[in-house]
């Protein structure tokens, strides 16, 4: 029986919101544990407006970076500090840890508890690294696949933790105390219930991400001049430097309100739900504001992705540059920030000045240009995972129909043991509906060539694979008729070593295997031990999984070629250039 569960959220504010969905679902499965949740000093005070949690745990590394001038820091009081730190937790002897960080710091913590169930990153007893969880070894294996990953952030936590999220978004608590801590800035600023307020957040973590504040300034002045807005700039106190030079570009400077450093929590969330939308880059007060209800127009450029961090909620809208090369890969520092030029203010703008006119969102017919970008609308497929579904329809490229027949084959897959290697009738169906819904499929013979090549390579993969199980079958039988023989075992061994580099080396050559091709490496990093015989059976599981998960992804791939082959049928000329969806009430 589980009666205490720690999570480790040691990271960023936003990270804190998207664990909510896996709170609420360990809640509703484990009605009477504690949950304790263990966060970075910074995040303390936000934690407290986190839905589902008896305790809050700080660690707090901060305090050795802030002491005295010309006081020595001694590695004795930081080792002290963790020793107590990880001792007063010990005592509370936990059921369950879930770790949503992923630090080398913390995986040594966890071994350092010694708690029995664990899910997420941590270490083996040698300090070498595995990770613990079907979804949470996925969770590792997709920042280097991020063509073919169209999970979101909040769902793979969530599954990570074996819950199921309700499709209800993410949550924080908002306290009836918190407008009262604004109201005087209201009556100041002449501000009145019912006026229109947009807020935006021009700043983000890495300054790579920002649109420019010119563009922000050119929004914010047709917000004002063809809606009469008031805008709202939110930020930290560092970012106010910028808010100052979208002011210095504006023409009407008297309907800006910079609230930049003057906000903490509580005036935050206050200012957020008096909101009508926040236009923001993929930063911490995006996920704040989708947790309230507040309508978004996320903007997406350089490394962050929409797939993976979009305002988990119905009824957003995100905007992604349309290059080649978006989103950047993680380490890449790119000298020519071409991205964040595609999407234009009059784009958003005309977006927006639709929704509040209609109630709705859709693409205006006077929009523009769209080539240079992607437009999404949020909403939950029926899975309960969030879907980005495309208001601009274009003919799929190969990646985004394997990309689709990941999404189908990782929840069957990543379910249990992923012993199954056929599809059951009607588990496709979705990735026929999503197509004809979400793609242009009046040209598709260029993907659907290239689709049959790629089904090929999961062959290739699956084929390595199915030769390295009756390897570890010889080292299994050899150990049960106390046969064994060094040399024999050195052989078997260097088979292994072989076969496992050439499904590295297919990874690396054919991107579209190289999600299973990562997986399978992620899996291995848990092997640990002398046991051979207990390696050779976990190894042999590891390479069935394997094998089933290619034969999964080739029933997939031929399935979606067969349904676009047999596309006579669809209403192509029918096909809407937008959708409608109504932006969620508060």
């Amino acid at each position: 029986m589980i009666e205490k569960i720690l999570i480790l959220n040691m990271t960023r504010m936003g990270d804190l919101i998207q664990s909510t969905p896996l709170l609420a679902g360990l809640r509703k499965r484990h009605p009477s544990a504690r949950i304790t949740v263990v966060v970075s000093s910074d995040f303390l005070e936000f934690a407290k407006r986190i839905p589902h949690v008896d305790e809050i745990v700080v660690f707090n590394l901060r305090q050795f970076n802030e002491r005295e001038e010309g006081t020595n820091l001694s590695w004795v009081e930081v080792y002290r500090y963790l020793e107590k730190f990880l001792d007063d937790l010990a005592a509370s002897r936990f059921d369950l840890l879930v770790n949503l960080s992923h630090s080398k710091l913390s995986a040594l913590m966890i071994s350092y508890l010694g708690v029995k169930e664990v899910r997420g990153f941590a270490c083996h007893e040698t300090g070498d690294r595995k990770t613990v969880h079907p979804w949470m070894q996925y969770f590792g294996t997709e920042p280097f696949n991020r063509a073919f990953n169209t999970y979101n952030l909040v769902d793979i936590f969530a599954r990570g933790g074996d819950v199921v999220p309700d499709g209800q978004g993410v949550k924080i608590v908002s306290e009836p105390d918190d407008g009262a801590l604004i109201a005087e800035t209201l009556a100041r600023e002449n501000i009145r219930d019912g006026d229109f307020l947009i807020g935006i957040q021009a700043g983000s973590s890495l300054e790579g991400r920002r649109w420019p504040a010119a563009s922000f300034a050119e929004l914010a002045d047709l917000l004002a001049e063809k809606l009469g807005a008031r805008i709202l700039l939110f930020g930290v106190a560092s970012e106010s430097a910028l808010a100052r030079e979208i002011v210095a570009h504006m023409r009407n400077k008297n309907a800006v309100l910079d609230l930049t450093g003057k906000t903490a929590i509580p005036q935050l969330i206050a200012w957020l739900t008096k909101c009508r939308y926040l236009v923001t880059n993929d930063t911490g007060t995006m996920h704040v504001a989708a947790a309230l209800g507040t309508p978004i127009v996320g903007l997406f450029f350089a490394h962050a992705h929409p797939r993976e961090t979009a305002p988990y909620g119905a009824g957003h809208v995100v905007f992604q540059a349309r290059i080649p090369c978006a989103p950047c890969s993680y380490g890449v520092q790119c000298n020519n920030v071409v991205c964040i030029d595609k999407v234009r203010p009059r784009h958003v703008y005309s977006m927006i000045s639709r929704q509040n006119e209609e109630g709705i969102w859709e693409l205006p017919p006077d929009m523009g240009n769209l080539e240079g970008m992607n437009v999404y609308q949020t909403s939950f497929d029926k899975d309960n995972l969030l879907r980005l579904k495309p208001m601009i329809k274009r003919p799929p490229a190969p990646e985004d129909l394997v990309a689709l027949a990941y999404r189908k084959m990782w929840l069957k897959a990543l379910a249990g043991d992923g012993g199954e290697k056929s599809w059951k009738d009607g588990e496709l169906e979705d990735i026929a509906d999503t197509v004809r819904e979400d793609y242009d499929v009046a040209c598709m013979e260029p993907a659907l060539q290239d689709l049959r090549s790629k089904s090929e390579s999961f062959q290739v993969l699956r084929r390595l694979a199915e030769r390295a199980v009756p390897v570890t079958d010889r080292i299994i039988e050899a150990f049960g008729s106390r046969s064994l023989k060094a040399d024999r075992l050195r052989l078997w061994s260097e088979t292994l070593t072989q076969l496992d580099d050439r499904i590295d080396e297919t990874g690396l050559t054919h991107p579209e295997v190289k999600p299973l091709a990562d997986m399978f490496a992620k899996r291995k990093e848990n092997l640990a031990g002398d046991d051979v015989l207990a390696l050779a059976r976990t190894t042999r599981k590891y390479y069935r999984q394997t094998i089933a998960e290619c034969a999964l992804m080739v029933g997939a791939l031929a399935y979606t070629a067969d349904i676009l082959e047999a596309r006579s049928d669809w209403n192509l000329n029918a096909a809407p250039s937008s959708i409608k969806v109504a932006v969620p009430g508060r």
